[in-house]
């Protein structure tokens, strides 16, 4: 069975047509005079759209930024942990370090007693063509962590010729000084190179050193030459007691 439109039907779809597109101006119309722009709602819509993918994007790198906070966070808390872990060694190493200079401290002062500045050991090296070296290491108890400064000078009492012969520093040090400066806190060791004359044959070494822990007054000591006379290994000579 064949279904056909008659030309009345036509007539009443493109009426029907023509209501519905009627009805929907008046609509648009309507919405018009309510203030409502379609043009507007879809530059809105657009905004939106763009304003949703910037908080997007910024969404991302915050996100990337707290995940690098947190890795630096990490890194400074363990260079944090080392940092303290170091420290604590320092500070035991002090301590055992503090230890050790009590320890040798006690042992200077049993074996040369406190309160004053005093001649350790005085050693004589032969360096060859009537040169020697002779080294005075000083040391000091008086007052913890004080310094002692001073001066010290020397003379070298032999014969030449079968005559007794004094031979004061000025006349034998290879830098014409007749006077050595120094400072000590715990021990020093100051070395005096010195030059013979032909002929000499020396004797003793007579060591005069005065500092601001000793008073005004000087302090002598007299070290045979052959006792103070080493090789190149350290000196070992333990002098005898000071006179004034």
């Amino acid at each position: 069975m064949e279904f056909r439109i008659t030309p009345a039907g036509w007539r009443r779809l493109a009426a029907l047509a023509v209501g519905m597109l009627l009805l929907y101006a008046s609509f648009e119309y309507g919405r018009s005079l309510a203030g409502y722009s379609a043009y507007s709602s879809l530059m809105q819509r657009q905004a939106l759209a763009s304003r949703v993918d910037e908080l997007t994007r910024k969404t991302g790198e915050l996100e990337r930024g707290i995940v690098a906070g947190a890795v630096s966070l990490q890194v400074d808390q363990e260079a944090q942990s080392e940092t303290q872990a170091m420290i604590g060694e320092l500070q035991a190493e002090l301590a055992r370090q503090q230890q050790e200079l009590e320890f040798y401290r006690g042992l200077v002062e049993e074996k040369f007693g406190s309160g004053t500045l005093k001649v350790q050991e005085l050693s004589i090296r032969d360096r060859g063509e009537a040169r020697f070296a002779i080294s005075v290491t000083l040391v000091q108890t008086a007052t913890r962590d004080a310094i002692a400064s001073g001066s010290l000078t020397l003379t070298v009492n032999g014969s030449r010729g079968g005559a007794l012969t004094q031979l004061r520093l000025g006349e034998i040090a290879e830098d014409s000084r007749d006077r050595v400066q120094f400072k000590v806190r715990y021990f020093t060791t100051v070395e005096v190179p010195v030059k013979l004359p032909e002929g000499f044959e020396p004797a003793a070494v007579q060591l005069e050193y005065r500092s601001n822990r000793s008073g005004p007054e000087p302090i002598s000591q007299n070290f045979p030459w052959a006792a103070a006379l080493v090789d190149d290994a350290p000196p070992a000579l333990t002098p005898g007691t000071p006179s004034e």
